[in-house]
């Protein structure tokens, strides 16, 4: 009997695949994870698989609150400037204002294309999903009342990896999936705030 074993490698990318130097001499890798690593980490509320090592995520570019004020407006789907191979953080807030009594489910949906982008979504400071347009499938992202403030301002942010020096143009929407009468009722968020304790 032969059994043919099937390998989903690239759905379970780990670590460095590869590099190349264009020139000089390559010494040694130096490695940032997250602060605090996972014993020290900042955010007790939502954990240590929250963030990773981003440089955004170290300084708190993902949480509610941070001061984006000096940053150049550029939409999501402009992707990063000049059509470069980085990483960059998108960042925007919304109000929403929901009546009691109705359960609104609701997703963020990335576009549905193949392009050389990786994206992390995250919502109130909340990591909500992580999208690799180039290899699928997961485009949409429900988030929950509680992550979500039905009555309140809304922070989304958006690490976006161009892996290639190609312009990519992602979108996001967020999206009602329906209205139902009910709801639960006195679903209390707890999104803490950006603050500089502990920050680089």
């Amino acid at each position: 009997m032969t059994i043919l074993a099937v390998t989903d490698e690239e759905k379970s990318p780990r670590g460095v695949r590869g590099f190349m130097l264009n020139t000089g001499e390559f010494g040694e890798w130096k490695v940032q994870g997250k602060i605090g690593g996972y014993t020290n980490y900042l955010d007790k509320v939502r954990g240590v698989l929250n963030e990773g090592g981003l440089y955004g995520e170290r300084m708190g570019w993902h949480l509610p609150g941070f001061d984006t004020s000096s940053w150049a407006l550029r939409d999501l789907s402009e992707g990063l400037p000049n059509a470069t191979a980085c990483v960059g953080f998108f960042v925007t807030t919304f109000n929403l204002s929901i009546p009691d009594g109705f359960d609104v489910p609701m997703s963020f949906v990335f576009d549905n294309t193949s392009q050389p982008y990786r994206s992390q979504l995250y919502v109130n400071g909340w990591m909500m999903g992580k999208r690799v347009s180039n290899l699928g499938p997961q485009y949409q992202f429900p988030v929950q009342q509680g992550i979500l403030d039905y009555n309140g301002t809304n922070t989304v942010a958006v690490a976006l990896w161009a892996m290639e020096p190609i312009a990519v143009t992602p979108t996001l929407q967020l999206t009602i999936e329906g209205v139902y009468e009910g709801g639960v009722g006195g679903i209390e968020t707890n999104n803490p705030p950006w603050s500089p304790e502990g920050r680089p």
